[in-house]
């Protein structure tokens, strides 16, 4: 079996026709697996030539890792072993060992039989708010009531979309397609797709669709002054002087466009569901008409409930309510990353860009108290999650305390603020971007060479 270095690894790789993996000494070739991952063909590519080793074993169980490695190609050895790992790399792995070993990753079942029933405790209150009250304020509390029950299903949803609670894919899997598909009207398989890449190459300028929001956004100038080709949509994203316009205000609409954006992951949804536009691909589709269908389900129920309010403003008010008040969501999602640093193409380089330092470098900590854990849903541990993602939500408390001793140990900086800080600084952010729009007169200009 051929030793090769990393870099000849890196250079003999390609997505389409070599796609090498390191994981640990080993160089697997995974390009006909890609499109059967469960996880989607994406997470796959983004890590061709690069040593995956973290992200292999954090995104996957240990038994499950070791009987899919053993299935796989092994084209040669990397040498000597660990050869770019640091010392704090080689702890980081110690660490996550000595969780693993001392239960920090099992479920404690009672946490989510009462989260559950706490759902649908204040589900029950927005049917008797509809079908039992006729007054318009009580149809209004019905929508924001409902708003919570969203946002509290889709993080047992984000738990049950990493295998976290019964770390049985197929039975997370299915109580998925309950509490996304069904139930909130967010697909399981979609939000599986989009969030591992997320994960892998987390504020990656190319590769990450969380941050690739234009025409409405731009997180930092770099989408502003370049053509950016993403690697998810597998296109260029879009920078018209419309872009422009709407981002030099997009510290204002931030909110505003957080209140409805659930109407985009519902048609990302249903997109994914029947596999158009981007999601036209051969990757792997897991029950794809359960999934269309039980999203189709969601839109019938909800439909049927808003229409035993009487009047067309109460059904109005009780609907958009319901969007606006789970777009809290949108804002929670974002606040861990829209201001971080970004970076373009992949990290795992090096020492200096590894797994653990990349997480550390772009994703941010909520500080808030034990007390409103459950308003956060696990959201505000984004750090430890990210680098611990199939923890369960109950233990992540105490896995970041294990974190910041770890920082503290490696000279590592770990990023935390509070909620109403974290709003501020994704505003500043949004703000200073704004500033490297065209001006109008640049706009008016363009406008008139292109009507010339």
């Amino acid at each position: 079996m051929p030793i090769l270095t990393r870099d000849e690894v890196k250079r003999i790789s390609d997505p389409n026709s070599n796609l090498l993996l390191i994981i640990e000494d080993k160089v697997y070739d995974v390009t006909n697996w890609q499109y059967k991952h469960p996880g989607g063909h994406l997470t796959l590519r983004a890590l061709c030539g690069k040593d995956a080793t973290e992200s292999y074993y954090a995104m996957h169980s240990a038994k499950l890792a070791r009987t899919f490695l053993k299935s796989q190609p092994v084209i040669g050895t990397v040498e000597p072993k660990m050869k770019d790992a640091d010392a704090m790399t080689g702890a980081f792995r110690d660490l996550t060992k000595a969780m693993l070993e001392s239960g920090m990753y099992e479920t404690k079942y009672s946490f989510y039989y009462i989260l559950v029933a706490r759902i649908f405790a204040m589900f029950a209150g927005v049917l008797y708010l509809v079908l039992c009250r006729d007054e318009f304020e009580a149809h209004c509390a019905a929508g924001m009531l409902l708003g919570l029950v969203w946002q509290q299903a889709a993080f047992i949803g984000h738990d049950l979309g990493h295998n976290g609670i019964s770390h049985n894919r197929l039975i997370d899997s299915y109580l998925g397609l309950f509490f996304g598909n069904l139930f909130t009207g967010f697909s399981i398989g979609w939000w599986k797709r989009s969030h591992n890449v997320h994960h892998i190459v987390t504020n990656s300028i190319e590769h990450d669709p969380d941050i690739q929001h234009l025409p409405f956004f731009a997180v930092n100038e770099h989408f502003l002054h370049s053509k950016v080709f993403s690697t998810w949509f597998n296109h260029v994203l879009p920078l018209s002087n419309v872009a422009h316009v709407l981002v030099k205000y997009q510290h204002y609409l931030y909110y505003p466009i957080m209140a409805f954006a659930r109407f985009n992951l519902y048609v990302q949804s249903l997109l994914h569901a029947i596999q158009v536009g981007v999601y036209n691909t051969k990757e792997y589709h897991w029950n794809g008409p359960l999934q269309l269908w039980t999203l189709v389900g969601f839109h019938v129920w909800m439909f049927a409930l808003t229409m035993q309010i009487p009047t067309v403003f109460g059904r109005l008010m009780f609907y958009l309510l319901a969007q606006n008040v789970a777009g809290i969501l949108h804002i929670q999602i974002t606040l861990s990353h829209f201001s971080m640093p970004t970076y373009n193409g992949v990290t795992y380089d090096d020492v200096d860009n590894g797994y653990v330092r990349t997480q550390l470098k772009t994703s941010l900590d909520i500080d808030c108290p034990y007390w409103m854990d459950w308003f956060h849903g696990g959201l505000q541990f984004q750090v430890v999650h990210h680098l611990w993602p199939r923890i369960p939500r109950h233990n992540l408390r105490l896995a970041q305390d294990i974190l910041i001793s770890f920082c503290k140990e490696h000279d590592l900086t770990y990023h935390r603020m509070g909620f109403f800080k974290a709003n501020i600084s994704v505003i500043s952010q949004l703000k200073e971007t704004s500033m490297s729009t065209k001006s109008f007169s640049d706009i008016f200009s363009d406008s008139l060479n292109l009507v010339g």
